[in-house]
């Protein structure tokens, strides 16, 4: 019998399954979320701006958003963490773009859409998270200061997630942005809550 107190190593179908997995679930939540013209955080929230602003496809645009960050990600965290990273953020670029071919919102609620929306996304990242890959930008910052200085990465990215959503009120509608702002708040609740270097002891 394992001891449940020793570290464990994913194996690597572990590994894919938890990427394809949870950026499935963000993707479902981005889709919702643009029925609905809301924003979140992050790079995510940047490449909705993207979308909304220039035409391009959230995934492309959210792809392309992270391509500077790499580098910072293979010298912090290691060619490892890197080469999950990109897996992740291709899949979720790849699930946002196709996901409109495969379902569609008549009508969607906008609050609805931000509070399940916040639960998909805070799921999926503490998926992605906890088998040592990101989603790039943001979040390679935010867990490279929990690895080295212990900051709670919940707390940092409900920080950084605030402002872009304040910045975001100059050129969104305010109810936008205020529902926008309820989803970004439960995603990063989500995390504080489940996301404790201290309580999980998997890693990859």
């Amino acid at each position: 019998m394992k001891n449940p107190t020793i570290r464990q190593k994913h194996s690597l179908l572990e590994d894919i399954q938890a990427i394809v997995t949870g950026t499935a679930l963000i993707a479902l939540a981005l889709n919702m979320y643009v029925k609905c013209t809301l924003i979140t955080g992050g790079a995510a929230g940047m490449a909705l701006l993207a979308h909304y602003f220039t035409g391009w496809t959230i995934g492309w645009a959210f792809f392309v958003i992270n391509l500077p960050f790499y580098w910072l990600g293979y010298k912090r965290m290691g060619l490892a963490f890197v080469i999950r990273t990109v897996a992740a953020i291709s899949s979720l670029a790849f699930f946002t773009d196709q996901l409109p071919q495969w379902i569609s919102f008549n009508e969607l609620n906008p609050l609805f859409a931000s509070l399940i929306g916040g639960c998909l996304i805070g799921l999926g990242f503490i998926m992605v998270f906890r088998h040592g890959a990101s989603l790039g930008g943001v979040n390679i910052l935010v867990l490279y200061w929990q690895a080295k200085y212990c900051i709670n990465a919940g707390k940092t990215q409900m920080c950084i997630d605030t402002c872009i959503l304040l910045t975001s009120c100059l050129i969104a509608p305010r109810s936008a942005v205020f529902y926008s702002l309820l989803g970004c708040v439960l995603v990063n609740a989500l995390m504080i809550l489940n996301f404790k270097s201290t309580r999980y002891l998997g890693y990859s």
